[in-house]
């Protein structure tokens, strides 16, 4: 690793001699070591917690096999230094392995192990969903899960709390209630929730107490937008408030005096000002339907001081999206046009209430039927040959497997029980329900090891095989078809792959997108520091759910499209909406909708042009070299830099001047040879990326200072800018596809991957290589691999 040649010049004078090693590795691989690596893993920088200047050749063959993974899969050096030439690569492997087969006794087959996993929060509420046919997300209200490796869906980490398992108790009984009679509603039309717009960037997320609802995201267009579960199928009344406080403004070259003579003669004279602009229509939508569209400025007609607009409209009960907006204020150069002097907005929707509900549904809500599969209306039940057939489809649904005649039968018994004393059938299923959503069979997946000896491997059989394909293609059970084809044989041939392609292609996909891709691009850190609007005034929460919603919809379309995963780095097409593409300046979009847009590759292409990826790698109030360089190496290539040592100090921030560059400013800090070392990896590719600032805005600027895009990597490779920065990253296509496929396996699996997972990881990447890295070589690749097909029994050597 040639990092700061005199420094490990230095170090290496001043090495300890070690004795005892053997001659292989002192004439061989020892120098390649010193050459590349010591620079960095040494007594003083203990990079990665690993001091190779000391340790020995007989020492833990584990600490070796990690060099190994590192060095064979060019994550180590890391991207940007020197690399190790084929021969000094395999002088150094070869050592290695000998090592370890002299020092194992394990088995060459090792599929690992997983622990028994809970769902998580996402898989809970998908499950309950797919199973019961009902809309509420009860995991919403339980404590947020941990990760691991990078994934909240490892099992290591899935703990059971006391607070968890109170949660899970009361769920249990709420949605078993749900499942069985339905969603409850007043007998007469009532005002149901009053759906509030944010006042302003830091308003309070919830009312008081909760009774009327939440603040939405605010929107400087005066767009209010979000979700509510509607009860019953019926007709609802929306009754939407609109405020508009639309001003004239004097002229901007006049004197702050002048400003406010003239502000004072135009009072009076908003209707004037709205009456200039062009005609606005307020449009509300369900579901992307329109419910009112009205024109509320802009003619001389309207009456301005009518600020509710109400309509009724049918509605099928759930989860439906609501929007009410200003369509053309999507298309304002600069949102402040919307925003007064005074810092009010000039038109926005104020709330929005829903009454109801008219004329609801007499008829069982869509859960009753996915309950009561004996097909029975209520209150018609034969009880004694219902119970039996309901409760099994409700077992071997929630268990995701077959059930015993015991494990049947005790669940009937509690329908029985809850007749004899009184309750109605519906009432004992519901009293089962509830049972069985508390069980750890439903809680957990449940992977049993193999009787007989310890560490002994067996094949999944198909119902778990089931399970790990639904749980990882779509955060859910497994579907009718999907347990249909477990029940005859999986491993059929043609089955499995016809099963995991129909399943891509279903829209509960989207998992992948909403978990697997959010949690390894970090968007769900999008938001939770918001940029500063006082350094970025144009940003806002409707921009920065535009910036998710574009990397959101251009990852679906590499695995929708099955293209090659090296297409996440420079693919030339992106996604944006009006008010997106003013933020990028792109020409020849408008509206709200988003739609797909080429790009030529200039200013834009691929994740790392994208805002979300520019903001979530960004400080609230400027860029950041290092953090943007840590992304690129950590996500993207594999090789996160170390952690800095404790005593390194952070970048004095007091020399933060107009004429001093940011850029200017880490070259003092990298002066600390203790900081150079990391930072001469990761500064180089941030410099790529600051022609766009904390909110991915292009800027040919930094305050008065000309930004400079150049860097020069550690092995000596020169870019200008982005565009040539992508070249780079994607000449290391077998680093990038290796670091998909490890983080695409370890989410399948559930579990970190281990060193006896590294044959099945190059089978994977190989495979994939033969297909220019298509998304679907990958999934294909991981599903037909030892890890995901087999398990490992408890207790041997691992």
């Amino acid at each position: 690793m040639k990092i700061v040649l005199a420094l490990g010049a230095a170090l290496l004078a001043a090495a300890p001699e070690v004795r005892g090693e053997t001659p292989a590795y002192d004439g061989r691989v020892r120098p390649v070591l010193a050459q590349h690596c010591f620079s960095c893993h040494n007594a003083k920088l203990t990079f990665g917690k690993l001091d190779l200047q000391a340790i020995r050749a007989d020492s833990d063959p584990a600490v070796w096999d990690k060099v190994r993974e590192k060095v064979a899969s060019r994550k180590m050096p890391p991207p940007g230094q020197a690399a190790l030439s084929d021969t000094d690569l395999t002088a150094v492997t070869s050592w290695i392995d000998s090592l370890l087969k002299t020092s194992s006794s394990e088995p060459e087959a090792n599929p690992g192990r997983v622990m028994a996993r809970r769902l998580n929060r996402t898989e809970y509420n998908n499950t309950i969903r797919d199973l019961l046919n009902v809309s509420a997300r009860p995991a919403d209200e339980f404590p947020v899960d941990d990760s691991g490796y990078g994934f909240d869906n490892v099992a290591d980490v899935l703990s059971i709390s006391p607070m968890l398992m109170e949660k899970y108790m009361a769920a249990a009984q709420r949605i078993s209630r749900l499942a069985v009679f339905g969603e409850t509603y007043p007998p007469k039309p009532t005002r149901l929730v009053r759906l509030l717009n944010r006042r302003s960037p830091d308003a309070a997320d919830v009312l008081s107490g909760g009774k009327f609802g939440s603040y939405l995201p605010y929107s400087m267009r005066g767009a209010m937008y979000g979700s509510w579960t509607f009860p019953v199928d019926g007709e609802y009344e929306f009754r939407l408030r609109i405020a508009n406080f639309r001003e004239l403004r004097p002229p901007a070259n006049l004197t702050p005096e002048e400003r406010r003579q003239r502000a004072r003669e135009m009072r009076g004279n908003e209707d004037a000002a709205r009456k200039a602009v062009p005609p606005r229509k307020l449009v509300l939508t369900v579901d992307g339907s329109p419910v009112i569209t009205e024109v509320v400025e802009g003619l001389a007609n309207v009456d301005y001081d009518r600020g509710e607009f109400v309509a009724r409209a049918p509605v099928k009960a759930g989860e439906r999206l609501l929007r009410a907006s200003y369509p053309e204020l999507a298309d304002l150069a600069d949102p402040r046009e919307n925003i007064n002097p005074d810092k009010r907005r000039g038109l926005f929707v104020d709330y929005l209430e829903i009454v109801g509900p008219y004329s609801p549904s007499a008829a069982p809500p869509p859960s009753y039927r996915s309950v009561f599969v004996c097909g029975h209306d209520r209150g018609k039940h034969q009880a004694a040959q219902c119970a039996p057939r309901v409760v099994k489809s409700l077992l071997e649904r929630a268990y995701r497997r077959p059930v015993s005649a015991a494990e049947l039968q005790a669940k009937v018994r509690l329908v029985e029980i809850a007749q004899k004393e009184g309750d109605s059938f519906e009432e004992g299923v519901r009293l089962a329900l509830e049972a069985v959503l508390a069980s750890p069979d439903f809680l957990f997946r449940i992977e049993r090891d193999a009787k007989g000896q310890a560490g002994a491997t067996r094949p999944l059989n198909d119902y778990e095989l089931a399970s790990r394909l639904s749980y990882w293609l779509w955060s859910s059970m497994p579907d009718d078809q999907l347990r249909a084809e477990a029940a005859k044989g999986l491993r059929r041939p043609g089955v499995l792959e016809a099963q995991v392609r129909r399943m891509l292609v279903d829209k509960k996909s989207w998992n992948l997108v909403e978990n697997f891709a959010a949690q390894w691009l970090q968007l769900r850190n999008l938001g939770r520091t918001k940029p500063d609007v006082a350094k970025f005034p144009t940003f806002d929460d409707e921009l920065l759910d535009a910036m998710r919603r574009e990397t959101s919809l251009f990852v679906e379309t590499i695995f929708r499209e099955d293209r090659s995963v090296l297409d996440f780095i420079d693919a030339p097409f992106t996604f944006v909406n009006g008010l997106l593409a003013r933020h990028y300046g792109i020409t020849g979009v408008n509206g709200e909708e988003f739609r797909r847009v080429e790009l030529d590759g200039e200013q834009r292409s691929g994740l790392l042009t994208q805002g979300a990826i520019l903001t979530v790698s960004s400080y609230p109030t400027r860029t950041s070299p290092p953090v943007r360089g840590k992304w690129v190496l950590e996500n993207l290539l594999g090789a996160p830099p170390p952690p800095p040592p404790p005593d390194v100090p952070v970048l004095d921030e007091s020399t933060n001047t107009a004429t001093l560059s940011l850029r200017a400013r880490l070259e003092q800090h990298r002066k600390d040879p203790s900081c150079s070392a990391c930072h001469n990896m990761m500064d180089p590719i941030g410099f790529g990326l600051e022609s766009y600032d904390a909110v991915g805005s292009w800027r040919t600027h930094d305050g008065k200072v000309a930004i400079d895009t150049s860097g020069v990597l550690p092995d000596g490779r020169s870019f200008q800018g982005a565009k040539d920065l992508k070249k780079i990253l994607r000449s290391q296509s077998d680093a990038f596809a290796r670091n998909f496929a490890e983080k695409l396996l370890t989410f399948a699996l559930g579990r970190g991957l281990e060193r006896y997972d590294r044959a099945a990881l190059e089978e994977i990447v190989r495979g994939s290589a033969k297909t220019d890295y298509r998304f679907s070589s990958f999934v294909m690749g991981i599903v037909n691999s030892q890890p995901f097909l087999m398990r490992r029994a408890e207790g041997g050597k691992s």
